[in-house]
C-alpha cells in the first residue's frame, strides 16, 4: 500500500520483487523424456519430478512455471504443451492440446501477462495462448525469411521479444507488443544456437551449438563483444540451453555429454560440473529452468510522502527485504541500496532522503 501526499509526480514505488532462497533445479532430459531435479546448492540430484508415467511426455524442450506455480513443459515431439503440479510432478493436464493454433515442434515457453508465448520451430512462428487455460490466440510472429527454426526466446529489457533462429544462425528481435519484424540482431559465432539469456550486465548471451561455446553481444545494439565461454571449456559438448543461477552464474546443458557445468558470469571461467555426468540417469539435457521465487509469509508495507525537500520512506514488515531506490527506470537504472543494506527488524523505519529533480522510485528485493 502506498500513500502519497505531495504534488509533484517523482515518487513512485516499483514493487516488492521476491527471490527465493530455495531454487531447485529443473533439467529436461530429452533422451528419456523425463525431468530430473537437482539440488540449488551443491547440484545433487534429488528426483525424477517427471517420471512420464503416462508417456504423454515426448522430446521434452522448454520448461516454465507459470502464474499458477505449476510447471509447463514444451512437448516437441507431440506438439503439445504438459503441466505438471509444481510441488510433486504429478500431470495435470494436456495444457495446450495437439498442434492447436497450428503448433509445430514447440521448443520455448514464456509467461507473460495474459499469454503463454511458444515457438513453433518447425514452421517458423510463435504462437500465443491464454495463460490460464491455454486456448489459442493468435499468431505472435509470422514466418518469414528472417527466422529459421526459432528456438529459444527471451523478452528484452526494451521490451522486445528476441529469438534464436537455430537453422540460420543469428538471434532476430521482434516488436514485443505486436510481434513486427525490427532487425537482425545479432550473427557473428553462431552455429546451430539454442539458448540465450540476458545478463546482469545487460549483454546478450547466446549458446552455440555446434560450436560448443557461449557468444556476448552487446544488449544495446547486438556488436559482437567476445567469445565468453570458449570451445569446449569444461568439456562443453553440444551446449544447448542456458540459464542464470541464484548465485548470478551460468549454467549450460551439456548435451552431448549429460551434465550441467557452471561457469564465471564476470570472466565465463569453468567453476566447475554442478550436475555431474549421467547424475540421476540425465540423459541428453536440453533446457532447465530454477525454481521461481517464493515469497516470505508476510506482507510487507512501505509508505512514500514528501515534505518540503525531503522524501520520506517509511516501512513495515520488511524483515530480510532490501530497499532499493533509483532516479531513473528502463535497462540504466541506478538502483542503490536505501538505508541498511537488509531490513532486520520488522518494526517501523523511515529513512530521509534530499529530493532531486531526477525523481525517485523504489523497490523492495528479497533477500
Amino acid at each position: 500500500m502506498i500513500r502519497s501526499r505531495t504534488k509533484l509526480f517523482v515518487l513512485a514505488f516499483v514493487g516488492a520483487m521476491i527471490f527465493s532462497t530455495r531454487a531447485e533445479l529443473f533439467v529436461s532430459g530429452f533422451n528419456t523424456n523425463r525431468v530430473f531435479r537437482y539440488d540449488e546448492t551443491n547440484g545433487s540430484f534429488i528426483d525424477i519430478f517427471i517420471p512420464n508415467t503416462n508417456g504423454l511426455l515426448n522430446l521434452p524442450h522448454c520448461l516454465a512455471f507459470g502464474p499458477d506455480g505449476n510447471l509447463y513443459v514444451a512437448s516437441a515431439g507431440n506438439d503439445r504443451v504438459l503441466r505438471y503440479n509444481g510441488t510433486n510432478g504429478a500431470f495435470i493436464d494436456q495444457f495446450v492440446t495437439n498442434a492447436s493454433g497450428g503448433l509445430d515442434y514447440p521448443v520455448s515457453l514464456i509467461f507473460r501477462g495474459d499469454y503463454l508465448y511458444v515457438s513453433s520451430q518447425l514452421n517458423d512462428r510463435v504462437l500465443r495462448y491464454n495463460a490460464t487455460n491455454g486456448a489459442f490466440v493468435d499468431t505472435f510472429v509470422t514466418n518469414s525469411a528472417a527466422l529459421d527454426g526459432p528456438s529459444d526466446m527471451v523478452f528484452g529489457a526494451d521490451g522486445n521479444l528476441y529469438i534464436v533462429g537455430r537453422f540460420n544462425n543469428r538471434v532476430v528481435r521482434y516488436n514485443g507488443a505486436n510481434g513486427a519484424f525490427m532487425d537482425i540482431f545479432a550473427t557473428n559465432n553462431l552455429v546451430q544456437p539454442f539458448g540465450l539469456r540476458f545478463g546482469a550486465d545487460g549483454n546478450l548471451y547466446v549458446v552455440s551449438g555446434n560450436g560448443n561455446s557461449v557468444q556476448r553481444f552487446d544488449g544495446t545494439n547486438g556488436t559482437f563483444l567476445n567469445t565468453f565461454v570458449t570451445n569446449g571449456t569444461g568439456g562443453l559438448g553440444f551446449p544447448i540451453g542456458v540459464e542464470i543461477g541464484p548465485d548470478g552464474n551460468f549454467y549450460v546443458a551439456s548435451f552431448a555429454n549429460n551434465k550441467v557445468p557452471r561457469y564465471s558470469s564476470t570472466n565465463g571461467a569453468y567453476l566447475g560440473d554442478f550436475v555431474s555426468t549421467n547424475s540421476g540417469g540425465l540423459n541428453g539435457p536440453n533446457f532447465m529452468i530454477f525454481r521461481p521465487p517464493t515469497p516470505p509469509a508476510f506482507s510487507p508495507s512501505l509508505t512514500i510522502f514528501l515534505l518540503d525537500t525531503n522524501v520520506f520512506v517509511a516501512w513495515t514488515n520488511l524483515s530480510g527485504f532490501r530497499l532499493q531506490e533509483a532516479t531513473l527506470l528502463g535497462s540504466n537504472s541506478d538502483w542503490s541500496s536505501v538505508g541498511n543494506s537488509v531490513v532486520t527488524t520488522n518494526d517501523t523505519n523511515v529513512v530521509t532522503l534530499p529530493l532531486n529533480l531526477g525523481g525517485h522510485f523504489f523497490r523492495l528485493i528479497y533477500p
